[in-house]
């Protein structure tokens, strides 16, 4: 079992911490340039089946690493640019 540790803190201060935190991994989010199968998903909005249409139809390019497949975040858009995908201005923001 984990142990757990209570601590008495401010308020404001554990809010503090906790906008730190989510900043930080947001940040981290959007500076990742190789995204997996499931943050591909998400970044661009669409379903797993939909993204495994658009890289049977090569659509989009990948790389594979063994039996993994991911996905250049700068790739990705260039490869959208030129396409009719509507939320492409939304991800360039």
């Amino acid at each position: 079992m984990d142990n757990i540790v209570l601590i008495s803190i401010p308020q404001d201060k554990l809010k503090d911490l906790i906008r730190e935190a989510i900043r930080e991994e947001l940040s981290y989010k959007k500076d990742k340039e190789l995204l997996n199968f499931k943050e591909t998903c998400e970044f661009l909005g669409i379903s797993p089946s939909a993204l495994n249409k658009w890289k049977s139809e090569n659509r989009i390019p990948y790389k594979k690493l063994g039996k993994r497949v991911f996905f250049n975040r700068q790739e990705l858009l260039e490869s959208l640019k030129n396409s009719n995908y509507s939320r492409l201005k939304q991800i360039q923001c």
